[in-house]
């Protein structure tokens, strides 16, 4: 009786999905030249330097590594160039198609470095690629609709 209660249930999925749905690849397919290219020109040393909407200027100094991480640093300043909060924070990063994307892992501070909450989705974000030339890289935060425009320093 389970049997017969099993077919009639799986057996309409199994139908629907082998001939209602579109085909998929077997496997993930291998990486062109360009897709390569695009992570590479993320790799080294990059600085925004934008206003906020509380009056302040931000000035970002992001760092990342090609084993896929980074570190970044954070300047909160006020017109008058005094700095009212700054953090350096420290995570994971990667590109996937037209989507560059940062798990946040927490703060250092002094050397010492303070984890965060890996369960909090607050610490995933990700970003449209809307431009990358070998000296300016411009993403758009999915979430908030925030563009980040960064220079190259290295």
């Amino acid at each position: 009786m389970l049997k017969l209660v099993f077919l009639l249930f799986a057996l309409p999925l199994f139908v629907f999905a082998s001939s209602e749905l579109p085909a998929i690849t077997e496997a993930k397919p291998i990486l062109t030249i360009e897709q390569k290219q695009l992570r590479a020109s993320f790799l080294g040393e990059w600085e925004s330097l934008q206003n906020t909407e509380g009056g302040n200027i931000r000035r970002t100094h992001l760092t990342r590594s090609a084993d896929g991480r980074y570190v970044v640093r954070f300047e909160f300043s006020n017109h008058d160039g005094d700095i009212v909060n700054e953090t350096t924070e420290y995570g994971d990063w990667g590109v996937s198609g037209d989507i560059y994307f940062t798990i946040f892992k927490g703060w250092l501070k002094n050397g010492t470095a303070t984890p965060s909450d890996p369960y909090d989705a607050y610490n995933y974000d990700a970003y449209k690629i809307l431009r990358v030339t070998e000296n300016t890289l411009v993403i758009k935060n999915l979430t908030s609709g925030n563009k980040f425009y960064y220079k190259r320093l290295r």
